[in-house]
């Protein structure tokens, strides 16, 4: 009789735990404006997903997340970052949200100034819509660096830019 008690005590003990882990995705959450590449404009528009309201640094990730994952089931949203976890990887001090990028990304992607730009500014104006970041340092592979595709001075201080 004590064996059973005890099995019962175990055996919904497991279930407690079962049920409040599937429920963690239930906090509360927060609209993000992520912008993704127009595919017959080239130019960037703001879509809206919720994330979770944590602090900013997991609003970062979860951005980044966003931004890696896209929007493949629209045929009128270009992917330029690919979807790849860990070819962009962000972390916050402050107002500023460090973000490093893989240099394979600008392999995969046509040689342009504009296409360049789309990158940057396609995270930095997602990420600058979270609420206390305003500025986006870039480094690649890990390191700073002058360039990143070759067209804009990577080292610089970006901020948000209203979309062309």
């Amino acid at each position: 009789m004590r064996r059973l008690v005890f099995c019962l005590i175990i055996i919904s003990a497991v279930i407690s735990f079962a049920v409040a882990c599937s429920r963690s995705d239930e906090g509360p959450k927060t609209e993000a404006k992520i912008f993704f590449v127009d595919a017959e404009i080239t130019r960037l528009l703001p879509y809206y997903t919720q994330i979770s309201d944590t602090d900013m640094q997991h609003q970062a990730e979860a951005v980044i997340d966003e931004l890696i994952m896209g929007r493949d089931d629209n045929d009128k949203i270009r992917r330029l970052i690919p979807k790849r976890k860990g070819c962009v990887t962000v972390r916050t001090e402050g107002n500023i949200a460090y973000v490093d990028l893989e240099s394979a990304i600008a392999e995969g992607l046509p040689k342009s100034r504009d296409i360049e730009k789309l990158v940057i500014y396609q995270i930095v104006n997602s990420l600058t819509d979270i609420r206390g970041l305003r500025f986006v340092r870039f480094t690649v592979d890990g390191e700073i660096r002058k360039d990143f595709m070759g067209y804009y001075d990577m080292r610089e201080t970006y901020k948000y830019v209203y979309p062309e």
